[in-house]
């Protein structure tokens, strides 16, 4: 499952999916549009239903701060 959402000037985007072990991997990157300026961020979670949660709550504080979901 990915999912981005952007304001004008910046991006979030995750990607939640399973390691070469079996094990579920939540990966966020988040940065500016137009610059080379961001980061990338790793959390493992325990089941796919925690991922899921995690990316609901993602899309709620992403909304409140203004972002759309582009995909």
């Amino acid at each position: 499952m990915k999912a981005r959402w952007e304001s004008q000037t910046r991006y979030y985007l995750v990607k939640l999916h399973q390691d070469l072990l079996g094990d579920w991997v939540l990966t966020t990157a988040h940065g500016g549009i137009k610059s080379e300026r961001g980061a990338l961020r790793i959390k493992f979670v325990e089941t796919m239903e925690n991922g899921l949660k995690e990316i609901q709550s993602i899309h709620k504080r992403r909304i409140r701060h203004g972002y759309e979901r582009v995909f």
